[in-house]
């Protein structure tokens, strides 16, 4: 959390993207954690579930997925409330969560669309932190695509379960810039 507000910098610098290589990584486990530990600092937060293919999120926070409305509401008609679609919960009153909502059947153009830049900066303007739990990068572009939005990127990496070969991938996207302030977890 210390290193990430310090790579973080300036304030208006609070969009932090969370990614891996592959599912089962920790990706979620990480997002949801850091996001409680920064509300439990008093700061509000908001976790969207921006992996659209697979959603977990809400099913770390307890809440029935299949029945939920979340961000592919807003990306799909941008004239969808955002506030509406917020949820509150039982971790801390500083934190709110955006689900994904439906899984659609074109999540990559979805996630092209500039209602997504519409929506995340709504939400940077409003939280102290925006945290985006993704989908895996060595797996589908979305993450790639959502990059665009982000002030930072958090790469999960799991002992005994993540190959040294995907490091040459994480050096790749460091090198070509295709995820903002690439850090390593």
């Amino acid at each position: 959390r210390t290193n990430l507000q310090f790579i973080l910098g300036k304030k208006e610098n609070n969009v932090i993207l969370i990614t891996s290589t592959i599912s089962g990584e920790g990706k979620t486990f990480v997002s949801c954690n850091l996001s409680v530990s920064l509300a439990l600092l008093g700061k509000r937060v908001v976790i969207v579930g921006l992996d659209i293919r697979k959603p977990k999120l809400a099913e770390y926070f307890g809440l029935e997925q299949k029945h939920l409305k979340g961000i592919t509401s807003f990306l799909t008609d941008d004239s969808t409330d955002l506030h509406s679609l917020l949820l509150p919960t039982q971790a801390s009153s500083n934190l709110q969560i955006l689900p994904s909502g439906s899984v659609p059947p074109n999540p990559a153009e979805l996630l092209a669309r500039p209602s997504l830049d519409t929506a995340i900066t709504q939400l940077s303007q409003e939280f102290d932190y925006v945290i985006l739990d993704t989908a895996p990068v060595g797996m589908v572009t979305d993450s790639l695509l959502i990059g665009r939005v982000a002030d930072l990127s958090v790469y999960v990496c799991r002992a005994d379960y993540t190959h040294k070969a995907e490091f040459t991938l994480i050096n790749e996207l460091a090198e070509n810039n295709k995820l903002p302030n690439l850090c390593i977890a």
